[in-house]
């Protein structure tokens, strides 16, 4: 259901009721969401968060003024009118809709993994139904398990379309829909292939969806119902997006993560946030060690105390994924004993603040974009590097939403246009995107001349053009001139720069980066996976001795000679710095399981014993 204001503090508002009760509502609001604001419950099926109503369940159906009955999800309130949803005539046809939905699919609830969560089952109990009339008429229909993470159980869809609603208008991807017609109608991906070989990008908005066991992850398959769960918010640090988790935990575990449907962010996640947290089978690190033995912290911490004080030269790279707290404390003891420091996004960030206070002593302020959703209300974007659909997902999903809207898109890549679906332009540059970005704002200073590299001139100044500008720069541009001539055709175009860099927390820190070999490297490299380990290994190998603060065990601890144990995602607390510079919350999920308590304490005992 959409969000409607409060009626009160709207200029236009109507009266009408609901069972007798007198209810104030918004001119053009829905009943059922005037009803919802009350606290009458209505019973619906179809209709969920902030997607657009379809009447497609009929469980919401009311009679209005004796005279009518209609869905109450796509009727609007008028001035007077009196609703009635909860008389046995009303309840007997939802009872008729309910037996044909059981008869149609497999819902045998016993084996089903929604069992005790499905909103089927909750409203077949709330119809007090404890039997069907008719026979069993289902076909049996394979699970789809394709997709590593995301299995559709197709026996027990009811149509509902929530699934098709959030894949086309939240997540912006449009990979699923209907096929077929009448009783074969069903749920496909793309032209109906299999999940895992569509379009699907696995951001698992279809599984929170669903109201019954049609769509679920095998990743918490059976490991708890909800109402056996505990509930903890917290802040996903695997982009500088900084989505809003909801973590159940039953018995001291993760069952599994879903969006705050009530946070900034309306639910969204994306493959990494939802799923990956999840999937990280790796063992933990869980005591220290030196030379491959285990230790004792204190023997550990003078091991490494001695290696930092007697080495001529020390490399440390910290993971962007850690808390601003742990950052600064690892950032400061390293600033002390002389280490040169890395952190992934730290340079970019201190080049594009560089080159916007340039720009602003010529007169050119407020380049930089005030939120990722600007990029909603853009007219026109230019998209710089689309590796954001892998980095930055949610992010991505906002530009497909925008283009899909009207918005005019322009992606630009130096290799393939993983938004190219959606593009009114689609550019590959084979030369340096520095190039490419000058051209477009040599043909603007020009009048906009055609431009010798692609056409990327006459594009994006076609885009940007346009009343509200977005230039998105992906997380590959690192190139200084690239990221100056974007900004000078932001500025000329008077757009905004919406950056996207490698870093996941994006609080200002004074990292010059890791660029020669040293005698030591220390690896503060939490739970890093993927790019981000390649590069602490990297690192590792140039040096002669190597120290990793890690969570679980990889190549990086394979050839550390000494291991310290870090905290897992869950464990840890403090704050980040989002895309949009705001200080978002992480909140320690279940407690730590290793014999490390906290990160910083371990970095502050390490500087007492150093220094």
């Amino acid at each position: 259901m959409s969000k409607v204001s409060n009626p009160e503090e709207t200029v236009d508002s109507v009266t009408l009721t609901i069972d007798g009760q007198e209810v104030q509502a918004a001119e053009g609001e829905t009943i059922l969401e005037a009803a919802d604001r009350a606290g009458i419950d209505i019973p619906t099926l179809c209709a969920y968060a902030d997607l657009t109503n379809v009447g497609a369940c009929r469980m919401c159906l009311v009679d209005i003024d004796d005279e009518r009955r209609e869905t109450a999800c796509t009727t609007a309130v008028d001035e007077g009118m009196e609703v009635e949803f909860d008389t046995e005539d009303l309840w007997d046809q939802r009872r008729s809709i309910l037996e044909l939905q059981f008869t149609e699919e497999n819902h045998y609830c016993m084996y089903c993994e929604m069992e005790g969560d499905c909103e089927l089952e909750d409203m077949f109990n709330r119809a007090g139904l404890d039997q069907d009339r008719f026979p069993l008429e289902y076909k049996d229909v394979e699970p789809d398990t394709s997709n590593e993470y995301i299995t559709m159980d197709l026996d027990r869809c009811i149509g509902c379309g929530r699934c098709i609603r959030t894949c086309e208008e939240v997540v912006g991807n449009e990979t699923l829909n209907f096929g077929n017609r009448g009783r074969e109608t069903t749920i496909i991906a793309d032209s109906g292939v299999p999940l895992g070989e569509s379009s699907c990008t696995s951001c698992g908005g279809c599984v929170q969806a669903c109201p019954t066991g049609s769509l679920y992850s095998p990743l918490s398959a059976y490991k708890g119902r909800e109402r056996n769960c505990e509930v903890e918010t917290t802040t996903c640090s695997e982009c500088s997006v900084g989505c809003e988790l909801e973590v159940y935990t039953n018995s001291g575990r993760i069952v599994k993560i879903e969006g705050a449907e009530e946070g900034e962010d309306g639910g969204q996640l994306c493959e990494m946030g939802r799923f990956e947290l999840l999937d990280d089978r790796r063992e933990r690190v869980t005591e220290p060690q030196v030379d491959a033995e285990i230790v004792e912290i204190e023997e550990a911490l003078d091991a490494i105390a001695e290696e930092l004080t007697d080495a001529n030269s020390i490399n440390a790279v910290a993971s962007d994924r850690l808390p601003t707290e742990t950052l600064e404390a690892f950032a400061e003891a390293m600033d002390d004993i002389g280490a040169n420091l890395e952190i992934p996004g730290a340079q970019r960030r201190a080049t594009e603040a560089a080159i916007r206070e340039e720009l602003a002593a010529d007169g050119y302020e407020d380049l930089q974009a005030d939120s990722i959703e600007d990029v909603l209300e853009s007219d026109g974007i230019v998209v710089y590097d689309t590796s954001i659909v892998e980095s930055h997902p949610v992010a991505a999903s906002y530009v497909r939403r925008a283009s899909t809207d009207g918005a005019e898109l322009v992606t630009v890549d130096g290799e393939t246009d993983q938004l190219k679906r959606f593009s009114d332009e689609s550019l590959t540059v084979g030369s340096p995107l520095a190039q490419a970005t000058a051209e477009a704002a040599g043909a603007l200073a020009d009048g906009g001349s055609a431009s010798p590299v692609a056409g990327v001139a006459e594009a994006t100044t076609r885009a940007l053009d346009a009343e509200d500008g977005v230039v998105v720069l992906g997380p590959e541009i690192e190139d200084d001139e690239a990221l100056i001539d974007a900004y000078g055709l932001a500025a000329m175009t008077d757009s905004r720069v919406l950056s996207l860099d490698r870093g996941a927390n994006r609080a200002d820190f004074a990292a010059d980066g890791v660029d020669e070999s040293a005698e030591v490297a220390y690896l503060l490299a939490g739970d890093d996976r993927g790019e981000d380990l390649d590069r602490a290994i990297e690192v590792a190998r140039q040096a002669d001795t190597v120290i990793a603060q890690a969570t679980r065990e990889s190549t990086l601890t394979e050839i550390a000679d000494v291991v310290i144990p870090a905290l897992d995602w869950f464990e840890r607390e403090g704050t980040v710095v989002d895309a949009d510079g705001e200080e978002r919350s992480i909140d320690r999920v279940l407690d730590p399981r290793s014999e490390t308590g906290s990160d910083r304490e371990i970095i502050a005992e390490l500087k007492e014993v150093a220094t």
